[in-house]
């Protein structure tokens, strides 16, 4: 705007001062230079000024009259490209780049999280690697494993390693797989388990035998309520379809009465996405009852898996939504050729409280061993205001697989500015208000 703004006005000094003749009085560079900022006045308030020109031909005529209105349409259609194009920030080329690697190459069932908001990214020196993090006080939190061919896997751990100490970071690797738990247990680092994933294996799923009897009741049920499954890609939805969703989302969250989780946890924002996609059930009416997002899994570029991520019901609507979406799901990308649905991960829950075979008593008395506990306990307390262990029990009603989750740190002296970096990743704009209603939530229940 102001390079506009500056080139309209040598335009109309420049050109009023060789048409000259063509003004009342003969004006100088400076003078026309002085009065174009009354060019930029809309024509309705000009006769609160008294003139200082007056044109009498007609290239001075469209100089004077006509160097405002140019400038004002290209004002105009500036801000509507505002609404237009994407927002690039200083990450946005990096993240177009970890994009186009994950679609290309291989990842965990968590991986498409490590192309949200608010990560930031390292290369692998082969270029077809990456790891997604963020700095929270000092501590380089990723998300998730490394992106990239699992023959690397080692050397991108080692390597990002590297990178976060050489910038006075404290590395720290978020819900990782047992793989890499692996690696960080030869370098002598220390870990936990911080959730766990459900993975549904989708080999002839058909939902048969008393152990799925909520799962039949909830397709039995739907078919005779007249609500049936349908995908959509929430970015080219129809706006009746995309309003409700928001609708039912915002009643969820105002019902919680708490700030909504991230990191992990995506919301509407990353549902936005159009290589996510959406299952909605909807009925006779159109009307929403409720949506499920599913976030693409890839190997060697291929998708073999979908992830889900985001779930929303409608308060009154049709109860065992959840159910009939996550079976549904299940039951049609089978038939799209899909091995695998990842029921994603549930923080601070896990099957049993039982300690993993590799870690010993010894060890469950350092600093770590207490940090598991303590989340074991903030798990329990925080469960009345969230529910991630009943979303686990939900979660079982599919009979899934489980897979731990882990997060392995090198220092275990940093646990405490560790455990400051997850909350605030996962709680990063809570304000003192709600900090204190949900401690008082929380003593409540």
């Amino acid at each position: 705007v102001v390079g506009v703004a500056v080139g309209l006005a040598l335009i109309y000094s420049i050109g009023g001062y060789l048409a000259r003749d063509g003004f009342a009085d003969s004006p100088s560079f400076g003078g026309l230079l002085v009065d174009f900022p009354q060019r930029l006045v809309p024509p309705v308030y000009l006769q609160w000024l008294e003139p200082a020109l007056l044109p009498q031909s007609t290239p001075t005529t469209l100089l004077f009259e006509w160097t405002g209105v140019v400038f004002w349409v290209v004002v105009c259609v500036l801000a509507a490209s505002t609404f237009l194009t994407p927002v690039y920030g200083t990450e946005t080329d990096a993240a177009e780049r970890a994009r186009a690697l994950l679609m290309s190459s291989s990842g965990s069932a968590l991986s498409w999280m490590t192309t949200w908001r608010g990560n930031k990214y390292w290369f692998g020196s082969d270029g077809r690697s990456y790891v997604a993090y963020r700095v929270i006080s000092g501590v380089a939190l990723t998300t998730g494993d490394p992106v990239g061919p699992r023959e690397s896997l080692r050397d991108n751990v080692v390597e990002f390693a590297e990178f976060a100490s050489e910038n006075g970071w404290i590395p720290c690797f978020y819900s990782v797989t047992p793989d890499v738990r692996r690696i960080t247990d030869s370098l002598g680092w220390g870990g936990i388990q911080v959730g766990e994933e459900t993975v549904l294996d989708l080999d002839g799923i058909a939902f048969t035998g008393k152990r799925f009897q909520d799962v039949r009741t909830a397709l039995n049920r739907a078919k005779k309520a007249g609500v049936v499954a349908e995908w959509i890609r929430f970015p080219s939805a129809p706006l009746a379809i995309t309003d409700q969703i928001t609708a039912i989302s915002e009643e969820w969250v105002a019902d919680k009465g708490m700030p909504e989780m991230g990191f992990t946890l995506g919301g509407l924002e990353e549902v936005d996405d159009e290589n996510v996609r959406c299952l909605i059930a909807v009925d006779e009416n159109r009307t929403v009852h409720g949506v499920t997002s599913w976030m693409p899994v890839y190997e060697d570029g291929v998708i073999v898996g979908w992830t889900l991520d985001f779930m929303r019901r409608r308060s009154e609507g049709f109860r065992p939504t959840m159910e009939f979406l996550i079976a549904s799901a299940a039951l049609l990308l089978e038939q799209e050729g899909a091995r695998f649905l990842s029921l994603s991960g549930a923080p601070l829950a896990k099957v049993d409280e039982k300690q993993p075979e590799h870690v010993s008593s010894a060890e469950q008395s350092t600093l770590s061993g207490l940090l598991e506990r303590l989340l074991d306990v903030l798990g329990r307390t925080l469960e009345p205001v969230y529910g991630f262990r009943s979303l686990l029990a939900f979660k079982s009603k599919f009979q899934p697989r489980y897979e731990p989750m882990h997060m392995t740190f090198a220092d275990p002296a940093a646990l405490p500015s560790i455990g400051n970096a997850i909350g605030r990743a996962y709680l990063p704009d809570v304000s003192i208000g709600q900090g204190v209603k949900l401690v008082r939530t929380m003593i409540e229940r």
